[in-house]
């Protein structure tokens, strides 16, 4: 399957910048044309210097002329190829993070809670650099060094068909040997992908933690762990420079071997008169050109089984199931709130079904409470609403549609959702409030928190709505983050209202001023509140309790 997906994605990248490695592959064949025919120039005409005893007459200088033009004009040459493909390179990867990352955006919500944040994260940085840098340097050396390798054979078999076989015989001897000092590269590889993921996996973790590590005297614990999994990173970091740092200089060795060997057969066949000294020069300076690519393929070997763990994890993310397509789904138009659920199972694979063939209707403008214990599957159907999740039987009917044949958008924009775990951005409060909005009207959102009994807390606030939240609201209480939730919701000016735990952050005041604003605030919208507390049922006109998974009215 991998294989498949790294073909797909390959035609597509080369679809998408198809004219610019053309150019870059151009430039690339040009420079090697030109410096694959300086040793030949060279050793060609190196017999006019020794015809002539004169030094650097007319015929010698226009010889140097032709050489240093032919150099700038190598030099020339790698630049523009250097730059284009570092361009192309940068350009490339700088599409690939943008496809993953809205690739990461669709997958499911159950793919966030089965995997850290951390190891999302680094995707998106350590794993893309690997093969950011991995692309550049391939085709800054790969491409380079194979048509100097093919060239100089090419020229070397036209000089001397014995020497130039001689050598396409010892380069694979050299692979083979290379393939079996480096066999233990790639799990080193995979396992420094994976260990760089968990260590800042971790401290992504603690940061996030930060307040509850420092309640319980952690900072020393947690310390030693980041550095146990650093020194686990560094051990096989040591262990992958250490095959690195073997696997070029044991290239160069067989290669200055196998050059030993060029020479030597070189000055068998000039003794033995059948290579002149203009071939002999330009036999000896095929050899050192030759000694070049190999070392840089060596090195390119070691590159290439790093990215091979890096490229594995990309490729299993973009290979997980997105969220169903809007494409071909039912715009709905909602606009009463009628909630069906007939028959609604659901469960994960780890924890077996949660939900039993749940069943209600909830009427246009009413408002229900389910309460229950905790972890016993209240928020999951929410969830299910919303399609975070799909049933695995029954179906869930939204004023006659039904939510699994509607497109995800306009299901979702007539829904407002107030999670128990209030998610906030780093920004103004006024900025969070209008999230969802794409032209937010000042008054409306002023309205807004008013409703939400917002506006006197953040009138009292030094610098009002532009006060800033800090990262997922760390700044502001626990309640005032749920208001702030509440009134960002009612902004969207949903029809159904989804309430988590609505008064899990308040004071005992706030609770019971909540319930005093209650019937005023909601009862225009469909509201389905869920909480572990029963009293909430003195404000909702239908109960229900939800318990194994079955749901039963009170």
């Amino acid at each position: 399957m991998f294989d498949k997906l790294r073909v797909y994605y390959g035609l597509k990248v080369f679809q998408t910048y198809k004219w610019s490695f053309v150019i870059v592959v151009s430039l690339m064949v040009s420079e090697t044309a030109v410096g694959l025919s300086l040793p030949y120039l060279i050793g060609q005409q190196s017999q006019a210097f020794l015809d002539e005893v004169t030094i650097l007459n007319d015929n010698h200088l226009k010889y140097l002329f032709l050489w240093i033009g032919l150099f700038a004009g190598q030099a020339a040459l790698r630049f523009f190829s250097s730059y284009n493909v570092n361009l192309v390179g940068a350009r490339l990867m700088a599409d690939f993070s943008c496809r993953l990352y809205d690739h990461i955006q669709v997958l499911p919500i159950q793919y966030f809670q089965e995997n850290k944040r951390g190891d999302v994260l680094s995707m998106l940085t350590n794993d893309l650099a690997v093969v950011s840098f991995f692309v550049s340097s391939v085709l800054t050396n790969l491409i380079p060094n194979i048509l100097v390798l093919i060239g100089a054979s090419i020229l070397m078999y036209m000089i001397e068909p014995t020497i130039a076989l001689l050598i396409c015989f010892l380069v694979p001897l050299i692979y083979v040997i290379l393939k079996f000092v480096s066999r233990g590269m790639q799990p080193i590889s995979q396992q420094l992908v994976q260990r760089q993921a968990d260590t800042l996996a971790q401290a992504s973790e603690n940061i996030g933690a930060i307040s509850l590590i420092k309640a319980f005297n952690k900072e020393a614990d947690e310390s030693s762990k980041f550095r146990q999994r650093t020194n686990e990173v560094l051990a096989l970091r040591a262990k992958q420079f250490r095959l690195q740092a073997l696997l070029s200089p044991l290239i160069q060795f067989l290669a200055s071997i196998c050059i030993l060997i060029v020479v030597i057969m070189s000055v068998l066949k000039f003794n033995a008169g059948s290579l002149g000294i203009p071939d002999l020069i330009t036999m000896l300076l095929y050899g050192i050109v030759f000694t070049r690519p190999l070392g840089s393929l060596a090195g390119l070997y070691g590159q290439l089984q790093q990215v091979i763990g890096a490229s594995a994890r990309l490729l299993h993310v973009y290979h997980l199931e997105s969220e169903p397509r809007d494409s071909g789904g039912i715009a709905a138009q909602i606009k009463d709130g009628d909630i069906v659920f007939n028959k609604v199972s659901f469960g994960f694979a780890q924890r077996g079904e949660i939900l039993k063939d749940v069943s209600f209707h909830l009427k246009p403008q009413q408002n229900m409470l389910i309460y229950g214990q905790n972890g016993g599957g209240k928020t999951t159907l929410l969830h299910l609403i919303m399609r975070f999740y799909e049933p695995v039987s029954g179906e869930i009917i939204i004023d006659g549609f039904n939510v699994q044949h509607t497109t995800i958008r306009s299901l979702r924009s007539a829904i407002g959702l107030v999670s128990q775990d209030v998610l906030l951005l780093n920004g103004t409060i006024f900025e969070n409030l209008t999230y969802g909005l794409a032209n937010p009207i000042a008054d409306e959102v002023y309205k807004a928190a008013s409703q939400a009994g917002l506006d006197n807390i953040i009138m009292r606030l030094p610098n009002g709505y532009d006060t800033q939240v800090g990262e997922g609201g760390i700044k502001l209480s626990g309640g005032q983050r749920q208001r702030i939730a509440l009134a960002r919701a009612l902004l969207l000016k949903p029809r159904i209202l989804l309430l988590d735990e609505p008064t899990s952050m308040l004071d005992e005041q706030a609770r019971l001023s909540f319930k005093e604003e209650f019937h005023g605030l909601f009862a225009r919208f469909t509201v389905i509140m869920i909480s572990h507390d029963p009293t909430l049922s003195n404000v909702a006109d239908v109960v229900y309790k939800l318990e194994n998974g079955e749901l039963n009215r009170q």
